[in-house]
């Protein structure tokens, strides 16, 4: 029986919830408002992988490399000495990618150039995990939403054949409506969909995640608590029915 290769999160709660990581090779989209946690989930996925002496690299389409490895260091995570081995590359998609346009251009993205660019990169690296954090900026911008429909299939489906990484995609959701989307994103176009929420417990903000799909997996949605712990990152709680 054909088993499907995992690869660990490295988040207490979660492995255990989705068969011990995702699936191999395939691309998962995390998505949630400003401040759930994002980010730091991406981070997280790396360090796990830079613990197991596997070669990651981080893209970013917003924020510098140095802001990037602060965030890190603020959870525990000291990313340094990895780029200095040449263990972890962290991206700035303006700089890097060069099919990625500058601010003032018309934001027109060629999709198969950026996933190649991308391919060299994880060739060169040898890289075995890869975080487009957000991911959105890397399909057109300024088009009907059939066009970025088209975009962001590609992107996945290129993601998917020419590269050998475990993908982990973030993406905004609007603040107050709840509408979740990679500019248009469909989950069902990725491997796996988590959705990280700030929501009312008590009288007071929580942060949840629910594990909306992950193929090859036995998960019910769930809505989970999580906590950012300080040298630990995200830790999710077990279910009440568990405690």
């Amino acid at each position: 029986m054909l088993q499907t290769e995992r690869v660990p999160t490295g988040i207490l709660g979660l492995d255990s919830l989705i068969e011990g990581g995702f699936p191999q090779g395939r691309s998962i989209l995390i998505t949630g408002e400003p401040g759930t946690g994002k980010s730091i989930f991406a981070l997280q996925f790396l360090a796990e992988g830079l613990k197991r002496n596997e070669k990651c690299i981080f893209v970013s389409a917003d924020e510098n490399p140095m802001d990037i490895l602060e965030q890190a260091a603020s959870m525990g995570w000291d990313f340094e000495p990895h780029i200095e081995n040449k263990d972890l590359a962290i991206l700035n998609a303006v700089t890097y990618l060069s099919s990625f346009p500058g601010a003032s251009s018309e934001r027109h993205i060629d999709v198969q150039r950026a996933v190649s660019d991308l391919g060299n990169f994880v060739k060169q690296l040898g890289a075995k995990r890869l975080v487009l954090d957000p991911a959105g900026p890397f399909v057109l911008l300024r088009a009907s939403t059939v066009r970025i429909q088209d975009q962001i299939r590609l992107l996945i489906k290129l993601m998917r054949s020419s590269l050998p990484t475990t993908n982990v995609l973030t993406s905004y959701a609007v603040p107050r409506t709840g509408e979740r989307s990679m500019h248009g994103m469909e989950e069902y176009l990725v491997a796996g969909a988590i959705v990280l929420e700030m929501v009312w417990k008590n009288g007071a903000l929580a942060r949840s995640l629910i594990v909306e799909k992950m193929r090859c997996t036995d998960v019910k949605p769930t809505q989970l608590e999580f906590d950012i712990v300080k040298g630990q990152g995200i830790v999710v709680q077990p279910p009440a029915s568990a405690r």
